[in-house]
């Protein structure tokens, strides 16, 4: 017989188990077999979430972690199986967002289609809007001449019709998380440049998508408020 099927052999054989200080080992890779699980479903409002989970939640043995995983994720895990260890994730929520040209130069036009369909309506919105309203494209130029020479003045780029001081500082509330939950508010840092273009610059580090993930985690403990004094709901964000 030869060294190859000799190897088959022992590798076909039952593993050999040895404790030794308090740990277990084998000489062979051991997998466990998954118990099943049922597959993920799927929503896109924290609403669709809050009504299954109300209506399923006495299925699972064990609480519920809901995981508000950012500001347009939100992953609900069962217990740790005792079988395997593992946890299902029976329910994922992504919201649908809209795209949002930050950081990007526009034109005035663009910018305040953009600022009507994905921003809440606020005060500062609305004096934002009405600033924009008033940029004119200037391209003009004048001649003088007084017979021995001639002086040309050329102007370009955009001013505004009222002579305005334009804050670079403004606060807004686009749509960047879950509509059932209130949008969080961050500065941006607004730009006029020549060409009639207008950028907003995220002013804020980041730290509106803290506020949103707190949004949503405040609307989901306030809707499942029974079953997480039950126990049979935890929410973590």
């Amino acid at each position: 017989m030869d060294r190859s099927a000799i190897e088959k052999i022992v590798e076909l054989g039952a593993p050999n188990i040895h404790v030794e200080g308090g740990y277990t080992y084998s000489d062979k890779e051991l997998n466990v077999i998954e118990g099943p699980k049922v597959p993920t479903l799927t929503f896109h409002t924290l609403e669709g979430l809050v009504y299954t989970l109300l209506a399923e939640q006495a299925e699972f043995n064990g609480p519920l972690l809901i995981d508000v995983n950012d500001e347009a994720t939100v992953k609900v895990f069962s217990a740790i199986s005792l079988n395997d260890r593992q946890r299902e994730v029976p329910y994922l929520v992504r919201a649908e967002l809209v795209s949002i040209p930050f950081n990007q130069r526009l034109d005035y036009e663009t910018m305040m289609i953009t600022l009507k369909s994905k921003f809440v309506e606020t005060p500062e919105l609305l004096e934002l809007v009405k600033l924009l309203g008033t940029i004119t494209e200037e391209n003009s130029a004048q001649l003088s001449d007084d017979g021995f020479t001639q002086t040309v003045v050329v102007r370009k780029g955009i001013a505004l019709k009222d002579n305005k001081a334009v804050n670079p500082i403004v606060n807004l509330k686009p749509y960047r998380t879950f509509n059932e939950v209130e949008q969080p508010e961050s500065q941006f840092l607004l730009r006029l440049s020549e060409g009639g273009n207008v950028a907003l610059y995220e002013a804020d580090g980041g730290a509106w998508k803290l506020q949103a993930r707190r949004n949503v985690a405040d609307y989901l403990k306030s809707a499942l408020a029974d079953l997480i004094e039950a126990g049979r709901v935890i929410v973590v964000e």
